[in-house]
């Protein structure tokens, strides 16, 4: 406190009360999100804020930006890299617009469980985080969404080839299902941004989508579909990042807590999130066309995810990170 090192005590009461204190003069952090506030995302990070200020006894406090405030995804990251934001909570998309090789954790039929995931996630942490650490980012925690199941509208989706002729949706910047699409044919995707995806669903230009079950319902999407396949086509992870400036610049012992507080509440996000996917997924599944494939349904995806994998990896990705991700899958290519 200012007060301590004033041997005058009139002084001291004259400069706290034109300034603030330390321990009054918080930090703020600016994090933005796609997810609504009343999400199942949304309850953590307003518990996140909350901690944040509490173990720092209010010397940081976070801003979190809900539901697209700060734009899309690639938007968030231009604020960050020009500091006008200091984090945020990205999907899987969203952290390739730093670190495009994140993405190989999303390679279509490899890691399609959790225990999948984690295992390879854990082996390719360190090259993960020097990738962000490169671009002048830290990825403090994950931030895991879903599993990914084919929802449609109108029709049922067995094989792959009951897509064609339909129309899926892709989101922009994502360099993986149009590949997949590509090689399938026969198709016409939809690209769209999160936002568009509504509107899309209720003009009918969207029939098919590839989303975890909570995404589809928190996300309002699921009045729209009546037919669900039960089966995963990978898991979808997100996670927190900030720009390491702004970590830099807080004090040793609050960057420690805050680093420590947001690790506890990734690893709380995450077993939150799984948890409440596997529900959403049977809420919404019970008002629709519950879809189950047989062995010649999963090896005509199998044929179809080994195809793209092998593609993707002559172009969106270095070959060696493929068949290394592969590998630690089970899966060699």
């Amino acid at each position: 406190m200012i007060s301590k090192h004033l041997n005058a005590a009139a002084v001291g009461v004259a400069l706290a009360m034109a300034m603030p204190s330390e321990a009054n003069a918080a930090t703020t952090l600016r994090v933005a999100t796609l997810a609504p506030k009343a999400s199942s995302w949304g309850r953590i990070l307003s518990a996140w804020e909350r901690a944040v200020k509490d173990k720092t006894s209010g010397e940081v406090k976070l801003d979190v930006y809900y539901n697209a405030v700060h734009g899309m995804e690639d938007s968030m990251v231009a604020k960050m890299k020009s500091g006008q934001l200091d984090g945020a909570v990205l999907s899987s998309v969203g952290l390739s617009d730093i670190y495009k090789n994140v993405l190989a954790l999303q390679l279509p039929g490899l890691l399609s469980t959790w225990s999948t995931l984690d295992r390879v996630r854990a082996a390719l942490a360190p090259e993960i985080k020097q990738g962000f650490s490169d671009a002048g980012f830290t990825l403090l925690s994950w931030a895991d969404v879903g599993l990914v199941h084919p929802f449609s509208s109108g029709f049922a989706v067995r094989r792959p080839s009951d897509i064609k002729s339909r129309h899926p949706l892709v989101f922009r910047d994502d360099p993986i299902l149009p590949v997949m699409f590509q090689t399938l044919g026969g198709v016409v995707p939809t690209p769209s941004s999160v936002a568009e995806v509504l509107p899309a669903l209720r003009t009918g230009t969207v029939d098919f989508v590839l989303a975890p079950g909570l995404a589809v319902e928190q996300l309002q999407w699921a009045q729209h579909f009546d037919h669900v396949t039960n089966w995963t086509l990978v898991c979808v992870l997100g996670g927190t990042v900030f720009r390491t400036a702004s970590l830099e610049a807080l004090p040793a012992d609050l960057r420690t807590t805050f680093v420590d507080v947001q690790v506890r509440v990734g690893e709380a996000l995450t077993k939150f999130v799984r948890k409440d996917d596997e529900s959403a997924f049977d809420r919404v599944s019970k008002k629709m066309k519950v879809l189950e494939l047989d062995d010649a349904d999963r090896e005509a995806w199998t044929a179809l995810t080994r195809e793209s994998v092998r593609r993707l990896s002559h172009s969106a990705f270095p070959r060696a990170l493929v068949e290394k991700v592969a590998s630690l899958a089970g899966q060699p290519i």
